[in-house]
């Protein structure tokens, strides 16, 4: 009869060999890329960014001023930016990348411009 306050467990059969962990481990880095990261991974980055790119343009050209003149700048970068999407989806991916660091690194530099310089201390005022 077992008491139901004091379970009687089994204890675990060893098994000679790497253990499951061991095994999942050694496939997870056979599929690996040399960076370490997943093929999985990668791919899923590089559709995701693909489809963020995309639909970043897409929003800007539906936004895009309608009664812009033919050299409107506003309007002739929307339309590249259209036209690149259509031609070549993975330079407009890298493009926008690219557009999107210098941006940071403008408001970066913007906002250590917009802090105030320490305070110099005042010369003491001398009578003549």
């Amino acid at each position: 009869m077992s008491d139901p306050f004091h379970p009687h467990f089994e204890t675990p059969v060893r098994h000679s060999g790497p253990s499951p962990l061991a095994l999942l481990n050694r496939d997870l880095a056979a599929r690996a890329l040399p960076g370490g990261e997943l093929r999985s991974v990668r791919g899923f980055r590089e559709a995701w960014s693909r489809i963020c790119a995309e639909d970043e343009v897409t929003q800007a050209v539906e936004q895009g001023p309608e009664n812009a003149g033919p050299l409107n700048s506003h309007r002739l970068v929307l339309r590249t930016l259209a036209l690149m999407r259509d031609l070549s989806p993975d330079y407009l991916r890298r493009f926008l990348s690219h557009a999107d660091t210098l941006l940071w690194l403008d408001q970066a530099q913007s906002q250590s411009r917009a802090k105030p310089p320490a305070a110099k201390p005042k010369a003491a005022r001398t009578k003549k």
